[in-house]
């Protein structure tokens, strides 16, 4: 074997060595990528179900909030530059939805993941939080708050797209029986 021989066998060795070592990094990154992406979905998720983040949805979804807003000063007060967060929950938990639409509208976790767990819940907070946004955007203008919008959007057409649900169609349903089903009604069953 000559040396111009043995010089392209060496340079074909080296390519496929390379291109094997590219293909490796590639698959490394894509699962330091979705190692990162699980590591922040859990972190938003954590931050969701703190005790802190439990009372402001209470205040939320309790009736607390829209008895507040009943008030003028207290709408006033959603119009500073600066809103005391602890003066108004409310905004403490847009700003939650305005991360998590950011997150998701850069793409730094699937947003599958997040429209099977949080979606719903989403569009709910969207829905009543709608006229606290459009008090805040009479003076901040109307990007404020438009990742969580973004988000809102999205969950929307996920739904439009996913009418019956995500459920796996070769995976078959298990048999729910509701014992408490005559609760609803009102009813009672004393014999």
């Amino acid at each position: 074997m000559n040396w111009e021989e043995l010089s392209a066998i060496s340079a074909f060795v080296t390519m496929i060595v390379i291109a094997a070592s590219a293909v490796a990094a590639v698959v490394q990154l894509r699962h330091m990528r979705a190692g990162n992406a699980i590591s922040g979905f859990i972190g938003m998720m954590d931050r969701w179900s703190s005790p802190e983040a439990r009372r402001i949805q209470n205040y939320v979804f309790g009736g607390e909030m829209d008895r507040k807003l009943a008030d003028a000063d207290y709408r006033k007060g959603l119009m500073t530059p600066l809103v005391d967060r602890l003066a108004h929950p409310e905004v403490a938990f847009l700003d939650f939805w305005e991360s998590i639409g950011m997150l998701n509208k850069l793409g730094y976790f699937p947003e599958d993941a997040f429209m099977e767990s949080g979606g719903p819940n989403c569009l709910r907070a969207w829905q009543k939080l709608e006229p606290v946004v459009a008090i805040i955007r009479r003076s901040r203008g109307p990007q404020a708050y438009d990742n969580f919008e973004y988000l809102a959007s999205r969950v929307i057409i996920w739904d439009s797209n996913h009418p019956d649900g995500v459920f796996p169609r070769n995976t078959p349903h298990l048999p729910v029986v509701d014992t408490f089903k005559d609760d609803l009604s009102g009813s009672t069953n004393v014999t």
